[in-house]
């Protein structure tokens, strides 16, 4: 699955917020950061589940952890510099991971055009990452679980309703490789306002084409 929105729109809350629902269900969760730290992640995570503000989570840690403890699914965060990690490292520390016991049920990578490309370092970069983004496709088939990560739209999208396909930065591939895109659209008065639209433009197993308002709250992660 594959989130994408411009800069600051929303795109890396929106991961934890898919994680946040599938451990309220149940589920483990390992969610690579390739950008943001891990305590940052980490935060965003606690803010989620709980409703807390952002802001709020170091004075209210008591109260989150009383409500945390209880978590039915398990999270483990993993931060690696940008372009530090390949999808082989990416690979090796599921393994890791499933020797000491923990199964994945979703994988988060925040985000996928930040692993360091593998092969021909002067291959071109469109190439780059329809390698990386099947490789993605891969790992999720191995493990039998989903992967979902983001992409940036590119500049041009920054005032549309609705973001399409057309509007992916740098590799159309990333669409045609993927099982599920979602694009995020939010106007300078939809981040006022705590609003946007989210948009399926492809979904491999069932409709697309539909166009959903939301209720956002980027200081909780709350979205709906």
């Amino acid at each position: 699955g594959v989130v994408i929105a411009p800069t600051g729109a929303g795109k890396s809350m929106m991961l934890v917020h898919l994680g946040a629902k599938a451990l309220m269900a149940g589920k483990n969760v390992v969610h690579y950061t390739l950008e943001l730290g891990d305590t940052v992640v980490g935060t965003r995570y606690d803010s989620c589940i709980t409703g807390y503000e952002l802001n709020d989570v170091r004075a209210f840690k008591e109260q989150i952890y009383d409500e945390l403890k209880d978590l039915p699914g398990k999270l483990i965060i993993k931060e690696y510099p940008t372009r530090s990690a390949t999808i082989q490292t990416i690979r090796n520390h599921i393994e890791k991971m499933k020797i000491t016991g923990f199964e994945p049920d979703m994988i988060i990578v925040d985000y996928a055009d930040l692993i360091k490309p593998g092969g021909n370092s002067k291959e071109e970069k469109r190439h780059q990452l329809e390698a990386l983004y099947e490789e993605l496709r891969g790992i999720s088939q191995e493990v039998k679980c989903p992967i979902w990560t983001a992409s940036q739209a590119n500049r041009s999208a920054l005032e549309d309703d609705i973001i399409g396909a057309e509007k992916i930065a740098e590799s159309y591939s990333k669409i045609m490789t993927a099982d599920f895109v979602l694009s995020l659209s939010r106007k300078i008065e939809d981040k006022v306002a705590g609003t946007g639209r989210w948009h399926v433009i492809k979904n491999r197993f069932g409709p697309d084409g539909i166009t959903f308002p939301s209720k956002m709250n980027t200081s909780n992660g709350q979205i709906h």
